[in-house]
């Protein structure tokens, strides 16, 4: 038991020292908004002195124009010395605690002998509200203090409606209570009517006082936020009868604890790492809040939850691929309850994604390039070749899925929550393949990898790898849910695997790397990363020798400027290939350039370059740089394997305090000579369930043992307890292989007279497609669905019959 205590306070207090340096950030003026820091806490966000705040899910505007809703921040109180509109602010200082969660602005007027200190904060416990703290404190003054103050709300949303305003008593006390509806609905085949919002406030005096009798005086607002007057009141109430900033301090601790990554011996370091880990969790939910939101959680949009309430700018609150493969990695290891909520706002958006699919000519879900409450595609009209060719999204969606199995191998919910969401993507790019009858497999055209500066290609690498990891996986899940996917037959998962070994697979022999796309000619300029993706995220099999001359190749063409995720991918990569000289240099470009002094908030683009501020997913993936990079963690079928663990640049000391995998934590410490895991609490029966392995030995495993090892380590699901928990058990997950023949699958060749009526057939219909589809949309009436699929089995079912005479 002592163990077990002492792992509790190695992962808690000492961890995450109040008093450490590396989580102030400390500045004499306020910055532009572009760099001012956000808060938020899962429910609510705003960026400090800024005249907005958002509630997750709440957005207002048709289609493209769909934006986080803009709210009137009444909790935007600042002292006019030092406020917002000042351009030289004098004797102010401004904080931003990130240990805390909480902005500070200080006044101190030696002439006038008094001290202020205001701070203002999301409570994360009481998550719909915003606190304000003010404290004047005399220091040398015999006279009466008054300290101007300034509520800066930015005047009426254009976003609202709002009802008219009335007084509400809640325990004695009274506030302001002004409810609003959203004026317009994204998409009215999806949401019925806009979104109401409460708020309850109180007017900040001009002037707080403290008189000649008094040493010091506190004055505190708390402003609420919900969805409903009803949460509202529940809220007052609750704050009234709980110590908020008790809770609160709890709740931030519980979230440092997760996300308290550090290193020692290199402190600029480690305050990035602070940066960035403080930027992505403060967006999501914490573990515990008062009351459950009517809202569930609407995901994470690249600007996080306190920035995209202006049209056409910051992402405007959506949700994009930057989700699942840039941000949601790091989750899963560490918070994996909210990497779970993550996938759950894509299972409720899923109507839409099934006419999406439709319209487009496709079977199953296709997700939007970018989506908001309704999950219909919001991207602006002025970029209509991404939703029209960027369709990796819905393969990155099922892969983020596949992750999460691979982290918790929980198979209840993968039967109950997302076997639809697998099958249906599958489904979408079985149809979405068109038959190459020259190589005799299955292209992807017409379509946009992430190098987003190339569309209309044939066989982009990246689409075709992230679909047949879809096409293999909904085989596999399939498997599992035979009972819940009423109708569907083992045919149609046995045509996943077929068309997914069969996926076109680029590659040039000559120079043994992969083209881009099938039309890539070598030297052509990129936007980011893009084929070097393969080696990490996406794990795909490939000599040594290809993934070096892909790194190689790409890195000389590579956007210098573009964003900073592609080159936390090459340090990952060079890592991988042992390159550490060069991962060092990848390592540090990927965050110098991207932080914006002086509260090391994250910036889209590099060199100064403008972009979208607080810019969660290059944290997002600057944090896989360091776990599934320096630290070697990655994820597979069945186990988690920590492969070379290393020091980042000029640190003596990488410190991960919880990593979660099927149930159990454990912490990493990573040493100049080695490293040590220590294991803490598991739920249920979790350790029984497991093996570990230390330098390919295995080990007895404990609850709040330490095991030290230098070269690796795993954690595997035990065989017996697969098959145990499994009535499955001969449900097989592939591995991902590609670009095979048709004629090669399971020695089941056909005739070359079937092979001709095949390729003949099959390409008669997509020219007939082609026709009727261009024709279609010179009229005006853009995509139609096509019967080609029906047709293509009605073919192969002939053909089978011709077989078996």
């Amino acid at each position: 038991m002592w163990l077990l205590t002492l792992f509790t306070v190695a992962l808690g207090v000492s961890s995450v020292c109040a008093n450490d340096y590396n989580f102030l950030f400390n500045a004499t003026k306020l910055p532009n908004k572009a760099v001012t820091p956000t808060l938020a806490n899962g429910h609510l966000g705003f960026v400090v002195y800024g005249y907005s705040v958002h509630l997750n899910g709440v957005y207002n505007g048709l289609k493209g124009v769909s934006h986080r809703a803009r709210i009137p921040n009444y909790a935007n109180i600042q002292l006019a010395n030092c406020s917002s509109l000042q351009t030289q602010p004098r004797n102010c200082r401004y904080q931003l605690d990130m240990r805390s969660g909480k902005f500070r602005t200080t006044l101190e007027d030696p002439a006038g002998g008094y001290r202020v200190e205001h701070e203002v904060y999301p409570n994360r416990h009481f998550d719909q509200t915003i606190v304000n703290r003010i404290h004047l404190r005399r220091l040398s003054s015999k006279q009466t203090i008054e300290i101007e103050t300034r509520q800066l709300i930015g005047g009426k949303s254009v976003d609202l409606v709002e009802e008219p305003l009335e007084k509400l008593t809640v325990a004695g006390e009274e506030f302001l209570l002004l409810c609003a509806k959203t004026r317009q609905v994204e998409d009215p085949k999806y949401q019925r009517e806009g979104h109401t919002v409460c708020v309850a406030y109180k007017q900040v005096p001009r002037k707080l006082t403290l008189t000649a009798e008094e040493t010091d005086r506190e004055f505190l607002f708390l402003t609420v936020f919900s969805h409903t007057r009803q949460e509202l009141e529940q809220e007052l109430g609750g704050l009234k009868a709980n110590d908020h900033e008790r809770l609160h301090r709890l709740e931030m601790d519980r979230m440092w604890a997760k996300y308290g990554i550090r290193v020692e011996g290199n402190d600029r370091l480690d305050r990035v790492i602070k940066a960035s880990a403080f930027y992505l969790s403060s967006s999501l939910p914490s573990q515990t809040s008062f009351q459950p939101s009517s809202y569930p959680f609407y995901g994470l949009s690249p600007s996080g939850l306190g920035r995209g309430g202006k049209k056409l700018a910051e992402y405007q609150g959506h949700s994009f691929w930057d989700t699942e493969m840039w941000m949601f990695p790091p989750i899963l290891l560490l918070d994996p309850q909210n990497a779970r909520k993550l996938l759950h706002y894509r299972t409720l958006v899923t109507e839409a994604a099934a006419d999406y699919a439709r319209r487009n000519g496709y079977e199953g879900w296709q997700y939007a390039w970018e989506s908001a409450y309704t999950g219909r595609e919001v991207t602006p009209d002025h970029c209509p070749q991404v939703p029209e060719y960027q369709h990796h999204i819905t393969g990155d969606i099922a892969y983020a899925v596949r992750l999460y199995y691979y982290a918790t191998g929980d198979l209840d919910w993968l039967r109950s929550d997302v076997c639809r969401l697998v099958y249906e993507t599958a489904r979408f790019w079985k149809s979405r393949v068109d038959y190459n009858a020259d190589t005799d497999t299955f292209d992807i055209g017409r379509i946009m990898g992430p190098d987003e500066d190339h569309h209309n290609v044939t066989n982009s690498i990246y689409t075709n790898v992230i679909a047949a990891h879809n096409l293999f996986f909904g085989a596999f899940v399939g498997c599992h849910c035979r009972e819940s996917l009423a109708g569907v037959t083992e045919d149609e998962f046995a045509q996943f695997l077929r068309v997914a070994k069969s996926i076109t697979l680029p590659y040039n022999a000559q120079y043994d790397v992969h083209p881009e796309y099938k039309e890539y000619t070598f030297g052509t300029p990129i936007k980011q990363a893009d084929v070097v993706l393969l080696g990490y995220p996406l794990e795909f099999p490939m000599k040594q020798s290809t993934k070096a001359n892909n790194l190689r190749l790409y890195s000389m063409v590579t956007r210098p400027d573009g964003p900073a995720m592609t080159w936390a991918i090459h340090t990952i990569g060079h890592l991988d290939l042992n390159e550490l000289d060069h991962a060092a240099a990848m390592f540090r470009k990927s965050y110098q350039q991207y932080l914006r002094a002086p509260f090391h908030v994250w910036s889209e683009n590099g060199d100064d370059a403008d972009g979208a501020g607080n810019f969660i997913t290059g944290a997002g993936g600057f944090l896989q740089s360091l776990i599934n990079g320096y630290a070697g963690v990655r994820l597979r079928h069945g186990k988690l394997v920590i492969d070379n663990p290393r020091l980042p640049p000029d640190t003596t000391r990488l410190f991960v305090p919880e990593l979660n995998f099927a149930g159990v934590k454990f912490a990493l410490d990573i040493g100049q000579s080695g490293f040590r895991i220590t294991f803490g609490a598991a739920a249920g029966e979790s350790f029984e369930k497991l093996t570990l392995l230390v330098d390919d030995l295995e080990r007895d495993l404990f609850e709040g043992c330490e095991y030290t090892g230098s070269n690796n380590a795993e954690l595997r699901l035990r065989h017996d307890q697969k098959a145990a928990d499994d009535e499955h058990s001969s449900c097989t997950l592939h591995d991902t292989v590609l670009g095979m023949r048709l004629a090669d699958q399971d020695g089941r060749l056909l005739s070359t007279t079937q092979l001709i009526v095949l390729s003949l057939t099959v390409g008669l219909l997509g020219v007939l497609y082609s026709i009727r589809a261009a024709f279609r949309k010179k009229l005006g009436r853009g995509k139609v669905s096509t019967d080609k699929e029906n047709m293509s089995k009605r073919l192969q079912k002939k053909q089978k019959n011709k077989s078996a005479k």
